[in-house]
């Protein structure tokens, strides 16, 4: 039996220009001690090209090696639902990667300020080549340049 703790990373996750690098990521975090829950938040944009969670979570699954991978359904309001994951203790780590235009809904909820109170590590992945406006309003140790095409 193994004294490693399991981590548990939250993944939430639109396809974007960035999606190679955030799987990436989660490639980094795949030890065995790794369990990834992954939700994709609705596109509120009908002409935006997404993936459903079949494809995410396939995609996912493979860059976790295996790892165990739970999708999270996030119902209404994506936002409000990784605020209960994140007050209930259930992730360790959160990788952020969504359009700009969800990270409002972030911040409806004081999601930075909740999540920075419990400290818990957020990597957020800059969306597209254009980087970030200056209105994104993330905390700036969370915004991963080396993680995202920025570089």
């Amino acid at each position: 039996m193994s004294d490693a703790r399991t981590r548990r990373f939250l993944v939430v996750a639109n396809r974007t220009e960035s999606a190679p690098q955030l799987l990436e990521e989660i490639e980094k975090r795949a030890h065995d001690d790794a369990v990834f829950l992954l939700t994709v938040p609705p596109e509120r944009h009908p002409e935006a090209p997404d993936w459903t969670t079949d494809q995410a979570r396939d995609l996912v699954q493979r860059a976790a090696r295996g790892r165990p991978v739970e999708i999270v359904d996030c119902g209404e309001d994506a936002a409000a639902t990784v605020g209960e994951i994140v007050a209930g203790g259930g992730c360790d780590e959160i990788l952020l990667s969504t359009p700009p235009e969800h990270h409002p809904h972030w911040h409806r909820h004081s999601l930075p300020e909740r999540i920075q109170e419990l400290g818990i590590p957020v990597t957020v992945i800059p969306p597209d080549r254009s980087g970030w406006s200056a209105g994104h309003g993330f905390p700036d140790e969370w915004v991963r340049i080396e993680a995202g095409p920025l570089t």
